[in-house]
């Protein structure tokens, strides 16, 4: 009843009071020594009253975005402790003003980090491609939590100082709550994991202070295990690059360090400090850092980090310059016998140059040219480089292809993927209007992200590489964006072109999924059918085989698209049956006869010599394993449905009483609340066809016969056990469920003891012939 009391007061206050006087217990009416559970039951009952969606009024909205400060807070022990410590919420006024739902849709969406130049904004679909290797600090953050809008300029300044040593990254967890909460098990915000080996190893949670000064005195302890700047004791006549740091009174420890890190493996850094060595490299005594490169000696009297990696970069061997002429040159012995690629570099005059020769140092199997964007602009255009500094890379036969960022990733695999190129808009309109063969596109609409898709994309075309497929990516920039929205609009979109046929995936951008649906098309190129075709199958006496037809509408719009992938499912799984065809007819918009019927999806099954057929609405149906359960059952009884009573009477009583003259039981162990039972059950309805006559098959409901499940120890879904009469007293073999062709061979070892004809039957059906042409796609 006081509980009561309470939250009716707080409603009161919260209705009345300028909330920006009250503190955050005051403003969800708790004592400041309430629970947790207390503090969340409060914050419950004011949000259904004063959600956004249900008050249009603006001061309701801004009383809303109050209380959820107040909970954001609250909710966690650290951030409670610390704003108990303040002891006024002053220190914990929102930086960031959303008096509007628009103004609080925008931060909800766009979170707090979506316009720096240097913070990367991840999300949980891009998450682990994201990583890769070296240092990355991840910040998953709400973007209503004080603490976490305090943090923002720390954590701006340190990506900006730590850029190309560390990438740092925020994850907006308002808007991605289920990735943060069930795959990064995030509780509180802001939470920082650093990740000191990238997607190799585990990540370290940070505690300490949110300013840039302890941030970086932890990142700091990372990269100096890395760096060993040595002291030199004496002068040595080498001809390699060198930089000598004469004066490291005025260079920060940190800075040096940065320095040291960003030239690693390009120019060694050491420390001077005996005077007369110093005065041996200088006599300027305002000269900071001595660079010393094959009778070039540079003074650098800056203590600016980038200033002193620009002039030291000047001073190195410059790179090969190229321009179109070269280019057409290195592209036409690519083509020929030519076989180290080129790494390019496009450039601008503000660039220091450093990637390059980052790359040029870990790379050395590639030739490295730079291309001058300023000078060449129409050239670095028609290279689809909208923004330099940004990297390409040429490869055998000639293949062009720009690179994501960064190019660590890109270059260490790019020579490899032969089949893969960039395609300009003068190269998609023949693609596309089926005048350049088979193609895989990648078409990324101008400003999409695409980073986090090249890696699966690259994969893709590696498996490929020896298939006559060629792959593509068109990045489109500003003034080719037409070009993209004639398939793509608002996101990047892959697309499988094989003449005018095209396929778009659907699926997450996953290498294994997208290889498999590549592979799903080539194996299954043949089952479009004509309306001929349609009609002779329907003729019971001019069909040769039994068939299973799908019926696709005119305008049947996004569920046909996706609905045709799970039919060449259905269809690569029941090749397995010799007597047994699939393909599907899609109507066309000037169809006439058969498709003036068709005004649903359709799924008919055409027995082998019967008149009649059997019909689904496959908008009912849609999904490969049910749509396959569908059609075995109809297409063969050998899965008998077996309760206790009828288990007893047949798998038992060949246990109890084996004879030679009995057949061993298979026997498949299910729940209809499993989707994995539903998945692997065509499997074992396909042995039951195929060893009809051999064994016999029945299928347990497990929770309709729970009693029967327990008894037989089936403790997991789906299961199958094999009942045979063995001589050592174990009549019953657990299998695992699995593809038909391994079951089989799972099953072969226990046989032995029946016909031998039905073990040279099954190593017949272990590799069965394909009925489906394996054409090109």
């Amino acid at each position: 009843m006081k509980r009561i009391k309470i939250i009716l007061a707080c409603l009161v206050i919260v209705k009345s009071a300028n909330l920006s006087d009250l503190s955050y217990y005051e403003i969800l009416g708790v004592e400041k020594q309430a629970t947790k559970q207390e503090i969340k039951q409060a914050y419950k009952k004011l949000a259904v009253k004063l959600h956004p969606d249900k008050n249009s009024n603006k001061e309701e909205q801004e009383k809303f975005l109050r209380i959820t400060e107040a909970y954001e807070t609250l909710r966690d022990t650290y951030q409670r402790y610390n704003y108990d410590q303040q002891g006024s919420q002053s220190s914990y006024t929102r930086k960031y003003d959303y008096r509007s739902q628009r103004d609080y849709n925008n931060l909800y969406y766009n979170g707090l980090y979506h316009d720096d130049p240097f913070v990367d904004t991840v999300s949980g679909s891009n998450f682990f491609t994201y990583l890769s290797e070296g240092f990355h600090f991840m910040n998953f953050y709400s973007p209503f939590c004080p603490p976490c809008q305090n943090l923002v300029e720390h954590w701006k300044r340190l990506a900006e100082v730590y850029k190309g040593i560390v990438k740092v990254a925020a994850i907006n967890c308002k808007h991605h709550n289920s990735f943060c909460y069930n795959s990064m098990r995030i509780t509180s915000y802001p939470s920082l994991l650093f990740y000191p080996n990238g997607k190799k190893g585990n990540y370290v949670v940070y505690r300490g202070g949110h300013n840039f000064e302890a941030l970086e005195t932890f990142v700091i302890t990372y990269i100096g295990k890395q760096i060993h700047i040595p002291t030199l004791w004496q002068l040595r006549n080498v001809d390699k690059p060198m930089a000598y740091v004469v004066d490291d009174r005025n260079i920060d420890d940190n800075s040096l360090i940065r320095i040291t890190f960003h030239l690693k493996g390009i120019v060694p850094v050491v420390l001077v400090d005996d005077n007369d060595m110093r005065s041996k490299l200088t006599s300027d005594p305002d000269a900071v850092i001595v660079f010393k490169s094959k009778g070039i000696t540079k003074e650098i009297h800056s203590t600016d980090e980038k200033t002193i990696i620009r002039e030291i970069i000047k001073g190195l061997p410059k790179v090969e310059q190229l321009d179109r002429q070269k280019l057409k040159q290195i592209i036409s012995e690519l083509r020929g016998e030519a076989t180290v690629p080129w790494a390019l570099y496009f450039t601008t005059k503000d660039d220091d140059k450093l990637s390059l020769y980052q790359m040029r140092n870990e790379f050395p199997e590639y030739n490295f040219g730079e291309v001058d964007c300023d000078s060449l602009q129409s050239l670095c255009e028609s290279l689809a480089v909208e923004s330099p500094p940004a990297w390409g890379a040429l490869k055998r036969g000639g293949r062009y292809q720009r690179a994501p960022r960064p190019p660590r990733d890109f270059l260490r695999r790019a020579a490899h993927a032969a089949r893969l190129r960039t395609v300009s808009h003068d190269d998609l309109s023949p693609i596309l209007d089926g005048r350049a063969g088979a193609w895989v596109l990648l078409v990324v609409p101008h400003q999409i992200p695409w980073d986090h898709l090249a890696d699966a994309f690259t994969e893709a075309s590696l498996h490929f590489l020896d298939d006559d497929i060629d792959f593509g990516i068109m990045a489109c920039t500003a003034t080719t964006n037409q070009h993209c929205k004639q398939v793509a609009r608002n996101q990047a979109v892959v697309l499988v072109q094989n003449g005018t046929t095209r396929h778009v995936y659907n699926g997450r951008m996953d290498h294994h999924d997208l290889m498999e649906f590549i592979q799903l098309l080539k194996d299954t190129s043949n089952i479009e059918l004509t309306e001929q075709q349609a009609l002779e199958i329907m003729d019971v006496s001019s069909r040769e085989h039994a068939w299973l037809v799908a019926y696709l509408p005119d305008n049947c719009g996004t569920f046909c698209e996706e609905f045709t992938h799970e039919w060449r499912l259905v269809a690569k799984k029941l090749r397995a049956l010799s007597f047994l065809r699939v393909g599907f007819l899609q109507c066309g918009r000037e169809t006439t006869g058969l498709c003036r019927n068709v005004r649903l999806p359709t799924g008919r099954l055409y027995p082998l010599h019967s008149g009649q057929h059997y019909t689904v609405n496959l908008q009912h149906v849609s999904q490969a394993p049910y749509i396959l359960e569908w059609a075995l059952e109809r297409i063969d009884d050998s899965v008998n449905k077996l309760n206790w009573q009828t288990f007893t009477k047949t798998v038992l009583s060949e246990e109890l009483s084996p004879t030679r003259n009995k057949k061993p039981w298979l026997v498949y162990f299910h729940s209809p609340r499993c989707y994995r039972c539903y998945e692997l059950y065509p499997d074992f309805a396909i042995i039951s066809i195929l060893l009809a006559n051999s064994i016999n098959f029945g299928k347990v409901n497990c929770i309709s016969d729970r009693g029967l499940c327990q008894q037989e120890h089936i403790n997991s879904y789906p299961s199958i056990k094999l009942y045979v009469n063995n001589q050592r007293g174990k009549s019953a073999v657990a299998l695992q469920a699995k593809e038909y062709a391994s079951l089989l061979q799972d099953i072969r070892p226990h046989l032995k003891q029946y016909d031998e004809n039905l073990l040279a039957s099954i190593d017949d059906l272990v590799a069965p012939r394909s009925h489906f042409q394996h054409d090109e796609l």
